[in-house]
């Protein structure tokens, strides 16, 4: 099986926070709802390959989007997953059905042990590629993946700066990808957050 080992910064925790919406609670906390997206590209000549993904700069940008709001890390009372969809923006020679699971868990130091996890986090059976396009598609998600996320979350709520990896273990491709006709994709990775930071001092 072949391994390829890809920097995509997606699904579980990972790359550029986005404001979707934003409002003020009762007590003048700013809760924000957000998407995490990355555009994932492969081309792929085989149906059966595992590739590992590692999200290493989502502190980073967590604190580039903080910024816009005048706060820091230090801020946020809570943050945590909410969800996660999926939109194919190119798919190309044609149509892909395939089928996976992805994986995640954290692994704080490069190379060695994981810190939490690997949990399953969602899986693709006989899914079009073709059919992603349009509207993003919500995932359906599995709790303990969900948790190895809130987990890393939580950490890095107290200084840590979590490193997360995703393997995806594809299992079939149909038509199977050859050298002549090899599966080439762009998708959109969306991951779904809500944020609480600290209190906004009666400013909407």
């Amino acid at each position: 099986m072949k391994q390829l080992c890809a920097r995509l910064l997606v699904i579980a925790a990972l790359g550029m926070l986005l404001v979707s919406a934003g409002c003020i609670t009762d007590n003048a906390d700013l809760v924000i709802t957000d998407n995490i997206c990355v555009n994932v590209q492969d081309t792929e000549t085989t149906g059966s390959f595992t590739t590992f993904t590692v999200v290493d700069d989502f502190k980073d940008q967590l604190v580039k989007k903080l910024a816009a709001y005048n706060k820091g890390p230090k801020d946020l009372k809570s943050i945590h997953m909410v969800g996660a969809s999926f939109k194919a923006l190119k798919v190309t020679p044609h149509d892909w059905t395939v089928t996976a699971d992805v994986n995640i868990a954290r692994q704080d130091t490069p190379g060695g042990g994981y810190d939490d996890g690997p949990a399953p986090f969602v899986s693709f059976t006989d899914q079009s590629l073709m059919a992603l396009k349009g509207q993003p598609t919500r995932a359906n998600l599995d709790a303990s993946g969900v948790q190895v996320v809130d987990n890393a979350l939580a950490a890095l709520l107290n200084g840590e700066d979590p490193r997360m990896v995703l393997v995806v273990d594809n299992s079939s491709v149909t038509p199977t990808p050859s050298g002549s006709d090899p599966m080439s994709f762009t998708l959109q990775a969306c991951v779904r957050f809500q944020a609480v930071v600290a209190k906004t001092n009666g400013h909407h």
